[in-house]
């Protein structure tokens, strides 16, 4: 361990703005080794839950061939595991709030659940057995993952929240990508067990061995080597500045809902899951019926996968300049423009157009869930964050199942166009909504307070 006997005493300071920041402490101290460990661990397990939603995806056609289910039979897989993993931001949030220092119960938890959804789909081909299994407690585990990784690099890199968040948020998209070519290539009758089996023993080593190592930093912890009333006011060292005003005080969810803002911002989150369950479902069926060109279901699933991380990511970053609301405007637009560009690709027959609308598609509908972390706490303070973030995740229960029954309903049959329509309109009519949200409390017109170095 470090030498302390010369580390800063530990105090709190306030900013302008009256929030408050614990100093003096590095990282080191804390636990001996460079946050960045903290970064790289969640990276890699949300690397490793990946598989659940998109890898799950592009296994569809063998386990419909191995399982003898319907179509919509195992898209009620997916639907009811999107529930789950969703549906536990709140409780996995409150978890998290109650360990003290190490993560090693939420993460433990979550791999052996992860283990068990993966050996009960590769050994069951009882579809209740496989919801119960595989969806109910798969999506628990993922969840729990989830939402652990988001609030540990939120807190570890409070300076830098969107950048971070969008680089451990994007694992949970590209991340997808070695299970979908196996799935496509590999997976079939005589192997699901020993796949799926070698699969769930990885994910669990995975998130085990993260799990030991997680640790979250104190409450309002800053970087020691960065001054937070600086940082608040001065763009050189915050970039955000003066695109992205933070919270005139801390907003309960109780606040936060009644500012009208949250829930906005909970439907926008319904509007995007929409939309990409819809793209995911409705690729799945596409290339369903295209059993003997396995390429297209890399390609169509993976490239999907593969932009929905590399566009959080790039996103995050770029809501810095451009700044939070409008960044997510565009990211909505973008994806519901795509809606309209796979629609004519799908009804032409033509392939790689598929392909490239499906990456356009995922880039902008995969945004806004990295997006909204930093927005939330932009807008609604830094004490609430994780709780108002976890209300406005659930919204992808709701907009995951309208997307997933949405391509249920026209996957393989004729009269696609009005649910493709439908899903551009939603991504255009949230793009829209985007451009009258207001941050709660603050005019129309506001301005940072210019202040001299001595007024610090």
């Amino acid at each position: 361990m470090p030498d302390s006997s010369n580390a800063l005493p530990v105090r709190e300071v306030r900013d302008v703005y009256g929030r408050r920041y614990r100093v003096g402490e590095t990282d080191f101290d804390l636990t001996g080794r460079s946050r960045i460990w903290m970064l790289r661990l969640c990276w890699a397990s949300m690397l490793a839950i990946s598989l659940f939603q998109y890898g799950f995806g592009a296994a569809i056609p063998a386990l419909t061939r191995a399982n003898g289910w319907t179509l919509w039979e195992a898209f009620s897989v997916l639907a009811v595991w999107i529930v789950c993993q969703a549906g536990t931001a709140l409780p996995a949030v409150w978890l998290y709030r109650r360990v003290r220092v190490r993560l090693v119960v939420p993460m433990l938890a979550a791999a052996s659940l992860s283990l068990v959804a993966l050996i009960t789909l590769g050994h069951s081909r009882d579809l209740a057995t496989v919801l119960v299994g595989y969806s109910v407690l798969g999506g628990i585990g993922a969840g729990l993952v989830y939402m652990t990784c988001i609030a540990t690099v939120t807190e570890w890199y409070p300076e830098r929240t969107a950048t971070m968040v969008g680089v451990v948020s994007g694992a949970f998209g590209y991340g997808a990508v070695p299970f979908v070519v196996i799935a496509a290539y590999v997976l079939g009758i005589e192997n699901l067990p020993v796949v799926l089996d070698s699969t769930a023993v990885a994910v669990f080593v995975v998130i085990a061995v993260s799990g030991l190592v997680l640790r979250k930093p104190p409450r309002h912890w800053w970087p020691a080597q960065i001054d937070p009333q600086r940082w608040a006011v001065d763009r050189r060292l915050n970039r955000s500045i003066p695109n992205n005003m933070p919270a005139l005080r801390p907003y309960s969810p109780r606040a936060a809902v009644r500012s009208g803002m949250l829930p906005l911002m909970f439907f926008l989150v319904v509007l995007t899951a929409a939309m990409a369950l819809f793209d995911i479902a409705y690729l799945v069926g596409f290339a369903h019926h295209r059993v003997e060109q396995p390429l297209l279901i890399v390609a169509s699933i993976g490239v999907l996968a593969v932009a929905t991380g590399i566009g959080r990511a790039v996103t995050s970053s770029l809501s810095d300049r451009l700044g939070r609301r409008r960044t997510l405007g565009l990211a909505l637009a973008v994806g519901g423009v795509a809606q309209f560009g796979l629609l004519a690709a799908v009804e032409a027959e033509q392939v790689l157009a598929v392909v490239a609308f499906a990456g356009l598609a995922g880039a902008g509908t995969g945004a806004g869930y990295s997006l909204l972390v930093s927005l939330v706490r932009d807008w609604f303070g830094g004490e609430a964050t994780l709780f108002n973030y976890g209300i406005v995740y659930t919204g992808k229960v709701v907009g995951g199942l309208a997307g997933i029954g949405l391509a249920g309903l026209v996957t393989g049959a004729p009269g696609a166009i009005a649910a493709f329509v439908a899903a551009g309109c939603l991504g255009l009519f949230g793009a829209l909504l985007t451009s009258g949200m207001r941050q709660p409390g603050r005019p129309t017109l506001s301005v940072l307070p210019r202040l001299r170095p001595d007024e610090l």
